[in-house]
């Protein structure tokens, strides 16, 4: 079986089951170009060692290309395919694991500091649209990629929702939020863009040439921003704050309020999943980082609930 055929088979396999497999067929079809297009039997262990390894040291993504793998190799070894798997018995050491950064209150407050402080030429974008941007993030949960994809026509001042049009999943949403945000975004809007300026196709959030502000240009806008606030882990730290780590920020402020005011969680996380953009609740948890605070507050919710108080009698 020539290596191309089986992938596209088990791909179409895998859709046929609902799965949408995306990042796994892109994997898989990058394979199929590191190793050659050749009969199954005839790729090497070698070769596959090396597309596992890439370049440079070892990073989660060698787990993950494995992991892709190995079940495409029962599936072609199941239907004759191939007589057996050339993927490497032993593992590598896994890398540091990630930890997403949850800003403070007082990371927020100095990382504003920063941003309105600095002369509007200095930066790539406005001050007012940096801060903007932190506030939208911070306040909405909302993937960098659909904040910067908004227009002024996905934006309803009356009612305080954003409109998220078919994003990640190839799924749009209603995203509401709150007064302080509404207020933060309509200012924004009237000093970006006066009103011939406005059109529905017009970009909520603008650069100084009034285009689109593209991903590259928000992540380095922030490098630099983070850095002159102070906002950091430890110099040696593998993974510095990111602009995604707003969104995670977002889902445990959301879980910490929910625990202090003594709602039911559990109940409550598919709303948080179906907010964020979620296809499955499962997807949810990895932004569920267990903070200090969140495990003292959780910790709290079960000790009442496994010791009640006694009523008086």
């Amino acid at each position: 079986m020539i290596l191309s055929e089986a992938v596209e088979a088990y791909i179409l396999h895998k859709r046929s089951l609902g799965m949408g497999f995306r990042g796994e067929a892109v994997r898989l079809r990058a394979f199929v170009q590191a190793v050659g297009d050749r009969n199954m039997r005839l790729v090497k262990p070698e070769q596959v060692l090396r597309f596992l390894e890439g370049k440079g040291p070892i990073t989660s993504f060698w787990f993950a290309k494995d992991y892709t793998l190995n079940p495409f190799y029962r599936y072609a070894i199941a239907r004759k395919y191939c007589l057996k798997s050339p993927l490497p018995l032993s593992m590598p050491q896994k890398p540091e694991m990630f930890q997403p950064y949850i800003y403070t209150n007082r990371d927020i407050e100095r990382l504003i500091d920063a941003a309105d402080s600095r002369h509007r030429y200095v930066w790539l974008l406005e001050p007012h649209t940096v801060r903007t941007l932190l506030l939208l993030l911070y306040g909405s949960g909302l993937r960098i990629s659909e904040a910067l994809s908004l227009n002024l026509a996905d934006f309803d001042a009356a009612t305080g929702v954003l409109t998220i049009r078919e994003t990640k999943f190839y799924k749009s949403r209603f995203v509401p939020v709150g007064l302080d945000l509404v207020g933060v975004l309509r200012n924004y809007i009237e000093q970006q863009w006066p009103g011939p300026r406005r059109s529905d196709a017009t970009p909520l959030l603008g650069t100084q040439n009034s285009e689109r502000i593209l991903r590259q240009t928000a992540e380095l806008v922030f490098k630099r921003l983070r850095e002159e606030a102070g906002v950091s882990r430890s110099k040696d730290a593998r993974f510095q704050p990111r602009l995604h780590d707003f969104r995670h920020t977002f889902a445990v402020v959301r879980l910490v309020t929910w625990y202090r005011e003594g709602k039911n969680v559990q109940r409550l996380l598919p709303h948080l999943s179906i907010y964020l953009g979620h296809a499955r609740l499962r997807d949810t948890q990895s932004y569920l980082t267990m903070t200090t605070e969140l495990l003292e507050q959780a910790s709290i919710c079960f000790e009442q609930y496994a010791r009640p108080e006694v009523p008086h009698v």
